[in-house]
């Protein structure tokens, strides 16, 4: 059964091993693709946090495994853990099963677990994170480019600061819940570089500075209170590299802040749509976790099935904001539960 996001929330836990769980290309490669053995038809996906997020990627996995026949298993750390990940990686591989999705959350960690899995002739698959050299590795990609997608949240802040406060200049916060995550670094540098796009198009002349946040919303709304409260009359804009601009929309409003600054990032986790359609958030940059689960699971099918070597495919960047919310809520409900 799958559970919803909020059940993510509710739980708190990472599903064990034992437990059975029922665009556009990008990259030019094409990759080796192993059939699977007669009777295998197990395909475990590895995530690295299993924050709710990640309903709508489990939720492709299962709804692939399904109609395949597959017996299909997701596991992970419950929170950001690279070395618990690592872990949950070696055990699926123990597990032998024909496939498995891996996500890889930087460039070095993980690359031996992928060539363990390889040399016992388990097909394997990025998802989500993919990190820089993986096409080294002889692995495809189904994921965000993170990059372009950080560029389009950049400019989406600039463009939000000049509505909000009227200002020329001022500080853009650009938050991370894990310094050091490749995809959370890209899109922060990606923000850089749409901030700077903005700013030479706009004759504005707004700067950037990085602060660390936290998935806990206590955790993160003190973090938010004490940067206020260092010098907040400069600050015009928070442009998270992940969907705490859900927890800034409730800081927001617990202080009475609407009106100073925007607020923005990525993915479209309930708390975040709540925030766009209260005014307290004005923009998330989506990148399409159900294609995540089911375009990953299709391309494992491809491979082992029917040998045909996959390819790396962007999920995209989707804008959500005032204009589109109803729509994407709607369309959001379905993993809700």
């Amino acid at each position: 059964m799958t559970l919803s996001r909020r059940d993510v929330f509710a739980r708190g836990g990472a599903l064990g091993i034992g437990m059975g769980a029922t665009g556009l290309p990008f990259a030019r490669e094409s990759f080796a693709a192993p059939r699977r053995q007669e009777g295998n038809n197990k395909v475990i996906f590895v995530t690295h946090d299993d924050n709710p997020f990640f309903v709508p990627v489990r939720t492709g996995l299962e709804q692939f495994g399904e109609l395949a026949g597959w017996e299909t298993q997701w596991i992970g750390p419950p929170k950001h853990d690279e070395v618990a990940t690592l872990q949950y990686q070696l055990d699926a591989i123990a597990a032998k099963p024909a496939a498995v999705g891996f996500t890889r959350v930087n460039t070095t960690q993980f690359d031996d677990a992928i060539r363990a899995a390889q040399e016992e002739g388990i097909f394997v698959i990025l998802y989500n994170t993919a990190s820089d050299g993986y096409q080294d590795l002889g692995v495809a990609y189904v994921g965000q480019e993170f990059i372009p997608a950080g560029i389009e949240s950049g400019r989406n802040a600039a463009k939000h600061a000049k509505e909000i406060t009227g200002r020329d200049d001022g500080i853009v916060i650009l938050g991370t819940i894990a310094p050091g995550h490749s995809a959370l670094d890209a899109r922060m540098e990606g923000a850089r570089q749409g901030i700077a796009q903005y700013n030479e198009e706009n004759g504005t002349s707004y700067t950037t500075e990085d602060m660390t946040t936290s998935t806990d919303p206590a955790e993160a709304i003190s973090k938010l209170d004490a940067r206020w409260a260092a010098g907040g009359e400069d600050i015009v804009a928070f442009a998270h590299a992940d969907f705490v601009h859900w927890h800034t929309g409730t800081w927001i409003e617990q202080a009475g802040l609407q009106g100073k600054f925007a607020n923005g990032g990525f993915d479209l986790v309930p708390g975040v749509l709540d925030a766009i359609e209260n005014g307290v958030a004005q923009w998330s940059i989506a990148q399409n976790p159900y294609a995540q689960g089911w375009v990953t699971s299709s391309l494992i099918h491809m491979a082992i099935e029917n040998g045909y070597p996959p390819f790396s495919y962007d999920t995209g960047a989707e804008v959500v904001d005032a204009s589109n919310i109803g729509m994407v809520v709607e369309r959001e409900a379905q993993f809700e539960g």
